[in-house]
């Protein structure tokens, strides 16, 4: 699984974009976690959090981040 490497600061807009949110979509899918995936293209990790929520991509189960029976969100 290839993630295309990018410069740091490239602007990713169009086709390309499309292309790397389809690419981090299946890689994340193969269990790379969002760092690794990062660390591949040279991007932040709030960079692929972006790409892969535009893909659709769900990166957290609902729920979590909710404690125990109450269910109550943390504070």
């Amino acid at each position: 699984m290839d993630v295309p490497r990018l410069q740091r600061h490239q602007k990713l807009t169009g086709q390309a974009r499309k292309a790397f949110i389809f690419m981090a979509a299946r890689a994340y899918d193969d269990d790379h976690s969002v760092r690794a995936i990062a660390e591949r293209c040279l991007r932040s990790t709030a960079f692929v959090h972006t790409i892969l929520r535009e893909g659709g991509v769900v990166l957290r189960k609902p729920g979590s981040g909710r404690r125990g029976r109450d269910s109550h969100p943390r504070r």
